[in-house]
């Protein structure tokens, strides 16, 4: 009888297919050949779960990276393989406790027959959210090994329920201790791992080792902004007054309390910029709840094209916006916007444009956290990526920040 009819007897009358199985001498090496193959079955559909089709919940997809999925199927099979077997010799020793004869070959059909239904219902790993119809099988599976223990096992009637019992419990534990091992195997490769979030509005590429390093730096960053408003609290203490909404900081150079001047931004927007000639500027620096923050700002015109360049710097809140751009990519298209916000050299580039050529945005976030957006009307994205080449963007990342005199 082959493997497939062997399976499809025992999910449809259990107690008909066990008497069948007792009387056919089937061999441990092929009892375990299909074990090998039955358990192929959840590692690889629980990878294709996870890693192709992906986890939905609150309107979004998480899908787990190829390599790391790879590792996980791999992990989940040799799991399953070892658990069945271990389940198996727990049989064959405790046998006599329950009336039942101690039979290694008869001790290994009744655990890999028997979690057949188990290990074939892993097919609905195939989609993450039928995973609880998976929980449903291996239920089954313990049913099934309860209606073969008087046939393949000779247990007693009156033993034959804690016999099952216990067998579904060795099954358990095992689980529990082998998953932890997995989890603590698979946990260096899962540290780095690429999640794709799925979001109604597009594709969202999450780095954990990114978010994890501009975590650190967020952190870090927060800690000197405090120590720098206690040492302006105690010079303000010290001269009698308390700062006030608009009072320039203490002086000092204090890096993280200062803000690229905005003088030096002003500089950096060009009178002709090609074909465009500048029609306005302006320039604005101050401080807001204790921060101090500058930009500058230059409309220009090319016969009816129009663009907008903006220079912004919000001092240290520029830290922590330029750590936290850094761990994020993502992409968002539809009809008529395409928008895309990706890492290179070191800036964060965000790109936003309408496909229809009337409009296009361009924004770099520079290395010391100057952000600086172009925007263009009745002008496409290479046109407004063009102009914004030509910016001395590698000098306006190395100005430095300085406090308000």
């Amino acid at each position: 009888m082959s493997l497939i009819h062997r399976i499809q007897n025992l999910l449809l009358q259990p107690r008909t297919a066990w008497r069948r199985i007792d009387d056919t001498p089937i061999g441990s090496a092929r009892i375990v050949r299909h074990l090998l193959l039955l358990a192929l079955v959840p590692a690889i559909c629980g990878f294709i779960g996870l890693s192709v089709v992906g986890a939905q919940a609150a309107g979004v997809t998480v899908r787990l990276p190829w390599e790391q999925g790879l590792v996980h199927a791999a992990a989940t099979y040799c799991m399953l393989v070892v658990g069945v077997l271990v389940v198996a010799l727990v049989a064959h020793v405790v046998a006599p406790t329950f009336g039942g004869r101690a039979h290694r070959e008869s001790a290994l059909k009744i655990a890999v027959y028997g979690s057949a239904a188990a290990l074939v219902g892993g097919v609905f790993l195939l989609v993450p959210a039928l995973s609880m119809l998976w929980l449903l099988a291996v239920l089954y599976a313990a049913y099934v090994v309860f209606a073969g223990l008087p046939s393949v096992m000779r247990s007693a009637p009156q033993k034959t329920v804690p016999y099952a019992a216990v067998l579904v419990l060795a099954g358990a534990v095992v689980g529990l201790l082998l998953s932890a091992a997995m989890t603590r195997l698979t946990a260096h490769g899962m540290e780095a791992a690429d999640i794709t979030v799925q979001t109604p509005g597009g594709k969202v590429r999450l780095d954990a080792a990114s978010l994890e390093a501009a975590s650190q730096k967020i952190s870090d960053a927060a800690q000197r902004m405090e120590a720098a408003s206690e040492r302006q609290g105690a010079a303000a203490a010290g001269q009698g007054a308390a700062p006030t909404v608009g009072t320039p900081p203490v002086t000092g150079g204090d890096p993280d309390t200062g803000a690229v001047p905005a003088p030096a931004l002003k500089a950096a927007l060009p009178e002709t910029l090609g074909a465009f000639q500048r029609t306005a500027i302006e320039m604005h620096g101050g401080q807001v709840t204790g921060r101090v923050n500058s930009n500058a700002r230059a409309d220009y015109s090319n016969g009816e094209q129009r663009m907008r360049i903006e220079m912004i710097d919000l001092g240290a809140m520029s830290k922590l916006m330029a750590s936290a751009g850094a761990a994020v990519q993502g992409e968002r298209e539809n009809s008529s916007v395409s928008e895309r916000t990706w890492q290179e050299n070191g800036r964060t580039l965000h790109e936003n444009f309408r496909k229809d050529g009337s409009s296009a945005q361009y924004t770099t976030t520079l290395r010391n956290g100057v952000v600086v957006e172009v925007t263009g009307t009745r002008m496409n994205l290479d046109e407004v990526k063009a102009a914004s080449s030509l910016l001395d963007l590698a000098t306006l990342e190395k100005l430095q920040r300085r406090t308000l005199p």
